[in-house]
C-alpha cells in the first residue's frame, strides 16, 4: 500500500497538524493569463434612504452593466462606455468614484465551446440623483434600481455579490436629507 496521508475511513480527511500544507509544501498560486478582459461597475444614485445600484439582465441573471475592453481603450474608459452603453444613461453624466477588486473566473462558451479565462475590472460609477434607465434591447433585457440588500439578493453570481460587498464598504453612508425649510 502506497501512504497517502488519509484517514482509513476514505475520508479524505489530512491527518497532518491543522494550518499545515497538503502537499509538505505551499503551493504557490499562478495568476490566471486571462484571454478575455472586461470591465464595468458598480453604478449608484443617492436615493432618499442611501445609495441604488443598477442592475442588469440578460434575461437569465442579473449583474452589473459591464463590456469587452477595446484595444487601446483603458478599463476605466470601458467601464464608462459599456455602463452608458447597456443603461442609458449618459457617459457626461456618470461619474467614476473609485476602483474595485477585479473578478477572475472561468466558463465554457456555449454548446460545448471552449473554455474562457475572463478578468473583469470594476468601479464604483456614480449616476445623478433621479437618473432613469433606458437599457438598449441590443445590449440588455432589463435594467433596475434596487436597495443595497435587495440587488445583493438578486445578483446571479458569488463574484458580483463580492464585488457589491466591496463597494459598499467604500460608499460612506448618507446623512438623513433635511426638508427644505418651508417659506413663511
Amino acid at each position: 500500500m502506497i501512504p497517502t496521508g488519509l484517514a482509513p475511513n476514505r475520508t479524505n480527511v489530512h491527518d497532518g497538524a491543522p494550518g499545515e500544507p497538503e502537499y509538505g509544501a505551499a503551493v504557490p498560486r499562478r495568476p490566471m493569463r486571462p484571454n478575455e478582459i472586461s470591465s464595468g461597475g458598480v453604478v449608484v444614485r443617492r436615493a432618499s434612504g442611501g445609495y441604488e445600484v443598477c442592475l442588469v439582465s440578460d434575461g437569465h441573471y442579473w449583474g452589473f452593466p459591464k463590456g469587452h475592453v477595446e484595444p487601446g481603450e483603458t478599463p476605466e474608459a470601458a467601464a464608462m462606455r459599456e455602463i452608458s452603453e447597456e443603461t442609458g444613461i449618459p457617459l457626461e453624466s456618470l461619474v467614476l468614484r473609485a476602483p474595485l477588486p477585479p473578478s477572475e473566473y472561468v466558463y465554457r462558451r456555449p454548446n460545448h465551446g471552449a473554455l474562457v479565462f475572463k478578468r473583469v475590472h470594476h468601479f464604483i460609477v456614480e449616476a445623478p440623483e433621479g437618473a432613469e434607465l433606458h437599457p438598449d434591447p441590443a445590449e440588455t433585457l432589463d435594467a433596475a434600481w434596487l436597495g443595497l440588500d435587495e440587488a445583493r439578493a438578486r445578483l446571479s453570481f458569488k463574484s458580483a455579490v463580492s464585488v457589491l460587498d466591496a463597494a459598499r464598504s467604500v460608499l460612506k453612508p448618507e446623512p438623513p436629507r433635511r426638508a427644505p425649510p418651508s417659506a413663511p
